[in-house]
């Protein structure tokens, strides 16, 4: 597994994704539906791996998502993390990004599980 998502929560999405355009020189990605439905702009970051997912604030206060990991096998993961006593808010559940789940660490910080998939690819 390993960190791919890292989500910034904001009123204005327009301008956070111009804060980090014109101030970091990330550019703007994709668009998907990863955290709690709602469509982010997700932006490359200068790490080939790592990338900014901009996300409307609801008001969720604590209840925000601190972590997005990505994993090549999320039903796998999920046992083997559920076995050794981590806490899931959901069973894994197909979304159209993916197979996911979210988990909370040991601060109460939400997490999410996630195992993208291409729907649209014939591979």
């Amino acid at each position: 597994m390993k960190i791919k998502y890292i989500p910034i929560f904001t009123e204005d999405i327009e301008s956070q994704v111009r804060f980090f355009a014109d101030n970091l020189g990330f550019e703007v990605f994709d668009k998907k539906n990863i955290l709690a439905s709602q469509e982010c702009v997700v932006m490359q970051t200068t790490s080939p791996d790592i990338f900014i997912l901009i996300a409307k604030d609801y008001g969720y206060g604590n209840k925000k998502c601190s972590m997005v990991v990505s994993t090549d096998d999320c039903l796998n993961d999920y046992h083997n993390m559920k076995t050794a006593g981590i806490k899931f808010y959901n069973e894994p559940q197909y979304t159209p990004t993916g197979l996911r789940a979210e988990f909370i660490d040991p601060s109460g910080n939400r997490c999410l599980l996630i195992e993208e998939r291409n729907y649209n690819s014939l591979t």
